[in-house]
Order: structure tokens, then sequence, then C-alpha cells
């Protein structure tokens, strides 16, 4: 049976990983299980949803789906599905020579020829304080410094994020496909009726009637630990 595949691209930071595991809770797709990730001093900082990723650099795509190759923290809980969320590593939004905001076009056509997917998805973050607009800029910030272990001048990059880079994605999404599409990441976690409706068109799926309670620990976890920049 061939499964109708939705690729996830997204830079770190716009909790892309959440919005993969999120999709694939819907009736039709995997329902992976999710992991926590913590910083070092102990916070939660992301969530892992193992069971979507294709490293694309070691495997082929097929080869990424067999799960009799799945460790047991991959496998889907959904043996029906008909669905798959895609999330790739390591280049997770197929950029050029690590710039952000570029496109490496000659690996994406290499991933969108195996993938074969029915949507492309990138999550954008809103310029609006209501859907957490710097809870998601702070959490960066602190994905920075755990993982690369740098400073960043936070005011430099809101101002880049918001008034450039977002801008720019959101104008220039033919670039990925004709079956491209945003998403509000901010508005997916808070609930916002008209952006979930959206995804579900996107995805031909029924809405979750759990969405709150599926939201809850990603939100929690923005408004407890990164309301302000995390040290």
């Amino acid at each position: 049976m061939n499964m109708e595949n939705h690729l996830v691209l997204y830079q770190a930071g716009h909790a892309g990983t959440f919005l993969v595991w999120l999709i694939n809770q819907h009736k039709n797709f995997p329902q992976y299980d999710f992991q926590w990730k913590y910083t070092d001093a102990g916070v939660r900082l992301d969530l892992g949803c193992y069971g979507a990723d294709w490293n694309y650099q070691t495997q082929l795509f097929s080869e990424s789906r067999n799960k009799s190759k799945m460790s047991d923290d991959r496998q889907p809980r959904n043996s029906n599905r008909t669905k798959d969320a895609i999330k790739l590593l390591p280049n997770h939004c197929c950029q050029l020579n690590g710039e952000v905001g570029t496109i490496d076009r000659r690996l994406l056509k290499e991933i969108t020829d195996q993938v074969q997917p029915k949507s492309i998805i990138l999550p954008v973050i809103s310029d609006n304080s209501l859907y957490l607009r710097d809870e998601l800029l702070n959490r960066w910030i602190a994905y920075c410094k755990q993982n690369n272990k740098i400073e960043i001048d936070r005011d430099v990059w809101k101002y880049w994020w918001f008034k450039d880079h977002f801008p720019l994605l959101m104008e220039n999404l033919s670039r990925f496909g004709d079956n491209a599409h945003t998403i509000d990441i901010g508005k997916i976690i808070m609930n916002v009726k008209s952006e979930y409706t959206k995804l579900c068109e996107i995805i031909n799926e029924e809405p979750l009637v759990n969405l709150n309670e599926l939201t809850i620990p990603i939100r929690t976890m923005l408004k407890e630990n990164y309301k302000t920049v995390h040290n």
C-alpha cells in the first residue's frame, strides 16, 4: 500500500518537531509517542517524534519507513495508518550551505523525488505576542546556548525573524513547490480554530477532539520556561 506523505520543513526554533508529532496524531497517521528533550540544567527544551525522522544521509526514504528496522520508541501505534508526516535529518529545511532562509534546490529535489509529498508544510511564527511570539524566540535562544554553545543577540534576531525572515518565507513560499503551505505554529499551540482548520484541510483529516489536551504540554513549557530569556 502506498503511503500518503506530508513533509514538514522547518528551521531550528520554529517548533517543527512538535508540528510533525501533532500531525501524526490524526486518525490516519501513525500516532507516534513523543519524548521530551532537556537542557543540561534539566529544563524542558524540545520534544522528539523519532518515528517520523528520516536521515537522508544514511538511508533511502523507503528504508526509513521499514517497521521491522525501527526501535521500540520509533514504532507507530496505529498499525492501520495510511498517511505519514516526515521530519528530515540533519538539514530540517533543505537550506543551502547552512544559510538561514536559503533553499538547496538539489537537495530539495532529491528529497521530494523520494517522499513524493502530498503537501509540504512550513511552520512560521506570528508577529503577535498573543501567539507565543516571544516564548518561541526565547526557546530558540536557549536551544542555541544548549546545542551550539553560543550566545546570540536577542534583539538582532528578533528583528531579523519578524521583519525579514518570516515575511520573506511567506512571500516566497512557491519556491518550495506548488503544494507548499505555511502554518502559524503559535496559533496551533494556542488552539486558534481557524489555523487548526487550515491544517486539517491540508492533511485532509477530521479535527482531533482532544487538541487542547495534546497542546497543553508544549504550551505549558513555553509559558513557564520561556516567557523571558532562559539562562
